[in-house]
């Protein structure tokens, strides 16, 4: 797999225009974050490639039927991820090759077919998801116990804050 690193001279040069006022002070924020993202985001897409024959695509379906109940309309996994109903089908379909998810009338809606986690596709989510984290958890490193607490904290707000605005 290859290493995602981050070229140190873009991130020294970033610091210094901003320091020096040629950047928005809020860019200390969102510019480290879309790193963080792009590198995370690089590395965990070839980690599922490379393991699983997985794309980042189908992780996110797994793990959107994994932790919101194991059953969902087409609807549902569309509001929960980040692709259009096009790419939405072949990743289901793709998925139902597998055996990690199967398709199911709705009973309540004759035309809509559900998508359920099958078991394999659990068991298959839990240790993709348990395997990645174990992956990505060396780029915190550099946090102490307490720092990664406000850390994760801080990011929690932000999220909550951007759903707000």
């Amino acid at each position: 797999m290859k290493k995602n690193r981050v070229n140190s001279n873009l991130i020294t040069n970033f610091y210094d225009k901003v320091e020096a006022k040629e950047l928005p002070e809020i860019f200390l924020m969102t510019f480290p974050i879309a790193l963080i993202h792009k590198t995370i985001f690089s590395h965990s897409e070839s980690f599922f490639k490379e393991q699983y024959d997985l794309l980042n695509s189908e992780i996110d379906v797994l793990a959107s039927l994994y932790t919101h109940g194991k059953i969902l309309s087409p609807t549902q996994l569309y509001d929960l991820t980040i692709f259009s109903s096009g790419g939405m089908t072949k990743v289901l379909k793709r998925l139902q090759e597998r055996s990690l998810i199967y398709r199911k009338e709705d009973s309540a809606d004759k035309r809509c077919m559900l998508v359920c986690l099958t078991q394999s596709g659990e068991e298959l989510i839990i240790k993709s998801l348990n395997d990645i984290s174990k992956e990505c958890s060396k780029y915190f490193e550099a946090f102490t116990q307490e720092e990664a607490e406000l850390f994760s904290t801080l990011l929690k707000k932000v999220l909550l804050n951007i759903n707000r605005a």
